[in-house]
C-alpha cells in the first residue's frame, strides 16, 4: 500500500522511495531508506502532509510525496 494511505498509529515498513532523485536523496539523509521501520504519527487533512517518525527522528511528508512510497505493515 502506499504511505499516503497508512493510517494514523500504524508502524509499517518502508519499501520503495519516491521517484524524485531529490526526495529521495533529503529522506536517506536522514535514515528513511527502503527497509526502515516507520510511525505514522498523524495525518493532515485529505491531500495534507503526514507527521512520520524512524526511531527518534521525526519528520513531515507531503500527500503526493507519500503516494510514491510503497510501505507494508
Amino acid at each position: 500500500m502506499p504511505l499516503s494511505a497508512a493510517p494514523a498509529g500504524c508502524s509499517i515498513c518502508i519499501e520503495s522511495l519516491p521517484s524524485q532523485p531529490s526526495i529521495q536523496a533529503r529522506l536517506m539523509a536522514i535514515g528513511i531508506k527502503p527497509g526502515a521501520r516507520v510511525q505514522v504519527l498523524r495525518r493532515g487533512q485529505p491531500g495534507g502532509i503526514l507527521h512520520v517518525a524512524c526511531g527518534i527522528m521525526e519528520f513531515m511528508i507531503r500527500h503526493e510525496h507519500a503516494a510514491e512510497m510503497e510501505v507494508s505493515v
